[in-house]
């Protein structure tokens, strides 16, 4: 009797082990599965994570095509600034010109891609667990044309996304608060430090030829 009662028990407790841990594999590859880029939370889940494990490639892959262009200009402005150096400073001023100003990241930089990952910076962040229950979707803002987004987190912070041709979402990165502004704030104030400089360098030239030329043609 009891034998027979020990091997019902045995298969009811195998079956329900079979049972949870039937359940256990759905649940499982269900948290693991893939996060779908042309679902706004997904994309901005994405995005969140990358920022996190400090993913570079992923990064700038899931931010919009308005994002690469702001790093291609900031590139080329570094690039211009390179040019009023070696055009109008003197030679033995170059290489502290070139560092004070920032002109040597272009020296280790490609393009705008690879400006990006030397001034962004997403290691900073500390993924505790607080700070990633924070950055959770709280809420989802579609636009009327349903094709801007933008991600409310638990903490309330915004994050603007677009909806591309391919069908997938992007974090508007340009968009998102001052984070990219304040990256590059400094090159704005060193160009205008250069410039005027330069505009300096070329008013003291020309008062130099116009005192060399009144005394050539001896002008009291």
């Amino acid at each position: 009797m009891m034998s027979r009662l020990h091997r019902k028990y045995s298969r009811v407790t195998c079956y329900s082990m079979l049972f949870i841990l039937l359940c256990l594999t759905v649940f499982n590859t269900a948290c693991s599965g893939e996060l779908d880029p042309t679902k706004p939370e997904d994309a901005y889940t994405i995005f969140r994570d990358a920022l996190f494990e400090g993913d570079h490639d992923t990064i700038w892959q899931r931010s919009d095509q308005a994002t690469h262009d702001h790093f291609q200009l900031r590139y080329d402005q570094l690039k211009q600034m390179g040019v009023f150096i070696d055009r109008y400073l003197p030679q033995t001023d170059h290489r502290l010109a070139r560092r004070q100003s920032g002109v040597e990241l272009i020296e280790t930089t490609k393009n705008g891609r690879e400006l990006f990952e030397k001034v962004f910076q997403p290691k900073l962040l500390s993924p505790n667990h607080g700070v990633i229950f924070g950055s959770n979707v709280r809420e989802i803002q579609l636009s009327e044309d349903a094709k801007a987004a933008i991600i409310v987190t638990r903490s309330q912070q915004e994050f603007p996304l677009v909806l591309a041709a391919d069908g997938e979402w992007y974090v508007a990165l340009v968009d998102a608060g001052d984070i990219v502004e304040t990256s590059f704030k400094w090159i704005d104030q060193n160009e205008s430090a250069l410039q005027q400089t330069v505009e300096d360098l070329i008013a003291e030239e020309r008062k130099k030829r116009e005192a060399i030329i009144a005394e050539l043609m001896d002008v009291k």
